[in-house]
């Protein structure tokens, strides 16, 4: 674990949270040896993961663990082959995301606690539909001003792509271009003042009102204006259609018109 940490975990976001995920998987496999581990074995840790009551999304964190340790292994060739690890199916959760109004309740309270940073955080979440681990990679020079373009290339599938930027985004930007990051706060310090303000705000035990719900607002506003799924896909920087077409769902007047087009032939 500590190996695969030092090569590919140091220095992610969430890089020591990847760290316990993989000390537990060891921790519960004992004294396996790599080179003797097979899909048995992976079955028992499966099996003693729900005995102590984990969650399939839990189980699956600890899985993709051991799938990183022994991808890693491999390639050193520490293995001579890697077992075939199976995911557990995960129920799907509801996608939440903000009306206009409770947009600005949002923004509103942020401002009204001196958090106009995280204010103009959220909005460019909202109107880019970017995770907010691409955000806190973002620099000066993945900004274009004048095409009105931000050029993500820290992504979660390693692909960069381009972004077009509202009106309200390009002002925010324009403060904070000649810094080299644009956002000088960290992850924890959104997650502590979302956390307060969501309270505040009277959305405390929505457990879906999260900062990732902003991205799923970004794409639902689209959709419900009619976008291509397939437009929305590139925006969104999804590797599978099947991600997006989740969005589908919620625009049953879209398919509605496209049923009528069909009737009307």
């Amino acid at each position: 674990a500590g190996e695969v940490y030092d090569r590919h975990w140091r220095g992610c976001k969430d890089g020591l949270g990847l760290l316990r995920n993989a000390e537990d998987v060891c921790d519960r496999m004992g004294s396996v040896s790599v080179t003797k581990l097979d899909e048995r074995n992976i079955d028992d840790l499966v099996l003693d993961l729900e005995r102590a009551g984990k969650a399939n999304a839990t189980i699956n964190r600890r899985l993709a663990a051991l799938s990183k340790m022994l991808q890693h292994a491999y390639r050193r060739r520490y293995i001579e082959r890697l077992p075939v690890i199976e995911r557990k199916r995960e129920p799907e959760g509801r996608m939440r995301w903000l009306t206009k109004d409770e947009e600005i309740r949002m923004i509103d309270k942020l401002r009204a606690m001196k958090l106009d940073d995280i204010a103009d955080f959220c909005i460019v979440l909202i109107d880019t539909g970017a995770r907010t681990g691409e955000l806190f990679k973002l620099q000066a020079k993945d900004i274009d001003l004048d095409l009105r373009m931000m050029y993500l290339r820290n992504t979660k599938n390693g692909k960069s792509r381009a972004v077009p930027l509202t009106s309200r985004v390009v002002e925010i930007l324009r403060g904070c271009i000649r810094q080299t990051f644009l956002f000088d706060f960290t992850q924890d310090s959104l997650n502590y003042h979302w956390k307060k303000m969501k309270f505040l705000i009277g959305f405390g035990d929505d457990k879906e009102f999260t900062p990732h719900c902003l991205r799923h607002t970004c794409a639902s506003r689209l959709v419900q204006k009619g976008v291509d799924i397939c437009v929305v896909q590139k925006w969104l920087g999804h590797t599978s259609i099947q991600t997006t077409m989740r969005y589908a769902k919620i625009a049953p007047k879209n398919l509605a018109d496209a049923r009528d087009i069909l009737e009307s032939h």
